[in-house]
């Protein structure tokens, strides 16, 4: 079964692409290059064979995407999008075009080529500052802090619509925080620079690059934001469970994907500090972020019971994860 992953060389993207084919999926991986790499596709091209891996350059905004359909497509994985919040706010008509345009065209093509299937990378800022925690798919969904959330919010909006007329099958999964690498540290986050925390802590703690914070002052009890950190493999498992969901129970669902426990951004410091055993300086960006939410933290139970989900892996393991990633590789993948 040969599954379209769009913005299969970014980070949740290659991991996920990974996993898919640890479990039986062939690939056709789309990717523009401008945020992904190709050195991730090429990986997995010489652990699978290229048969199974098939490398696509095109971006889903611009690109004649019919030619991606001839490949005899099962469904889509659609990860393909910019989703930084700060840079988001201050470049809102490249998030909203890169970002809905390109899934709408995505959607026309499927449509046409009848590809009923989908799997929808989301975000939990599509929910805005949280009204009540641990947050539940049941939680409104009015008013996103960002940019970026508000273009996730019409994305799925686009997506309902398509299924309340019967012509899509989805599965919307709701990130929260994305930190780690795989098992065996070859695939990790390459964002030059990364605006994950935990990512740039471990830079930080390793003298790759100095650590800054660029977060803005919210009310919770140090200050920063609390947030739900999930490991990138967790993630990935998730996407394989619930394109097998799709397959076996042909519905539409939304889940939210995190474990469960918040942390703070300074707690986070603090712990890869203990975790690494270095005490980096930290200095403080004057021109902080916007759009952040205070606290964000996932109810799961709904993926436990639906897709058999739980995450697996602990905040410790997704810290030295990172930090064998980047004794190999300090700079990231090279384009």
């Amino acid at each position: 079964m040969k599954i379209l992953v769009t913005g299969a060389g970014g980070y949740i993207g290659s991991v996920s692409s990974s996993l898919l084919l640890e479990a039986g999926f062939d690939l056709v991986c789309v990717e523009n290059f401008v945020r992904g790499y190709r050195a991730p596709l090429e990986l997995l091209q010489q652990r699978y064979g290229a048969e199974r891996v098939v490398i696509v350059e095109a971006d889903l905004a611009n690109s004649d995407l019919s030619s991606l359909f001839k490949h005899d497509i099962a469904a889509v994985m659609h990860f393909a999008a910019l989703l930084n919040v700060g840079e988001s706010m201050h470049q809102p008509v490249t998030y909203f075009s890169n970002n809905i345009v390109g899934t709408q065209r995505l959607l026309e093509a499927m449509h046409k080529a009848k590809v009923r299937q989908l799997v929808f990378s989301s975000s939990c800022t599509v929910y805005g500052n949280a009204q009540y925690l641990p947050i539940d798919e049941a939680h409104p969904v009015v008013q996103p802090e960002s940019v970026y959330g508000a273009s996730k919010k019409i994305c799925e909006d686009m997506l309902a619509w398509y299924s309340k007329l019967g012509i899509l099958e989805y599965v919307a999964l709701r990130y929260f925080n994305v930190c780690g690498a795989t098992d065996d540290a070859s695939i990790g986050d390459s964002k030059r620079p990364s605006f994950h925390l935990m990512q740039n802590a471990v830079l930080g703690a390793m003298g790759l690059r100095e650590f800054t914070f660029n977060y803005a002052t919210v009310d919770t009890p140090d200050g920063s934001p609390i947030r739900d950190y999930v490991n990138v493999v967790d993630l990935g498992e998730a996407h394989v469970a619930a394109l097998q969901f799709l397959q076996r129970e042909k519905r539409t669902e939304i889940f939210n994907l995190g474990t469960g426990t918040g942390n703070s951004v300074l707690e986070i410091v603090n712990m890869v500090k203990k975790i690494t055993g270095k005490d980096f300086a930290v200095s403080s960006d004057p021109n902080r972020r916007t759009g952040e939410a205070n606290s964000m933290v996932a109810d799961y139970q709904k993926a436990k019971k639906m897709l058999g989900w739980t995450p697996k892996r602990n905040l410790e393991q997704s810290v030295k994860s990172l930090m064998t990633w980047y004794t190999t590789h300090p700079k990231g993948w090279e384009r």
